[in-house]
């Protein structure tokens, strides 16, 4: 699906996105600040959704034009269409949800949430920015939730949810993607748990085949 590849492309030159948002009390924010990893056994991972959603969706395609119940100008080839979409918002969720540490902290009235190996989110909580604007989303804090929106080229948009566990000792995670040509929304969800950073902090290295491994420090 080109839309989707080329929502892709734009996506990983981003270095940031910023948001905007509407005024939210010091202590809705105040219990997102901090320092997060991610529990893998509690996540899920984006091939097996992957995997999940296109079963899905080729059964219920193959049942609607087995029973004649199609919709409206569906093929055989639009089924094909929309399989290859899923497959790249599978791709393209593979890549904006690979962060294994979140870092949130709020500076003035920006609130930033630094993601490793990946672009970070910002919002201002001060102003309210358009919606036509490129590169900007509405961004909101309510409770125990913190919700972004983005909307790229393509007719693609990706939603960040973040809700904090009443103990305030888990932050979900829930990251969806939609886009236009596509039936099913693409939504992987990952847990995170409260951390505190080792003074000599992380030490990455790029490997072939392995991408960038990080281990904790020694300290010297």
């Amino acid at each position: 699906m080109v839309k989707v590849c080329a929502a892709l492309s734009v996506l990983l030159g981003l270095l940031s996105i910023d948001s905007s948002g509407r005024a939210a009390s010091v202590d809705a924010v105040s219990a997102f600040l901090g320092h997060w990893e991610v529990d893998f056994s509690a996540s899920e991972h984006p091939n097996d959704k992957l995997r999940y959603l296109y079963e899905v969706t080729l059964s219920d395609h193959q049942r609607r034009l087995a029973a004649g119940q199609n919709r409206r100008g569906e093929s055989p080839f639009q089924a094909m269409e929309d399989l290859r979409g899923l497959v790249n918002l599978g791709r393209l969720a593979e890549q904006i949800t690979r962060t294994s540490v979140l870092e949130i902290r709020q500076s003035d009235e920006t609130l930033t949430v630094s993601r490793d190996d990946n672009f970070s989110l910002r919002c201002d909580l001060s102003r309210e920015v358009a919606p036509e604007e490129f590169g900007a989303s509405d961004c909101r804090i309510k409770n125990r939730e913190l919700f972004f929106e983005l909307k790229l080229p393509g007719d693609v948009v990706i939603t960040h949810r973040l809700i904090l566990s009443q103990r305030q000792d888990r932050l979900s995670m829930a990251t969806s993607i939609v886009a236009g040509g596509v039936s099913q929304p693409f939504t992987v969800n990952r847990v995170y748990q409260p951390f505190t950073p080792a003074e000599t902090g992380f030490e990455c290295e790029y490997h072939l085949g392995k991408g960038k491994v990080c281990q904790l420090g020694t300290s010297k």
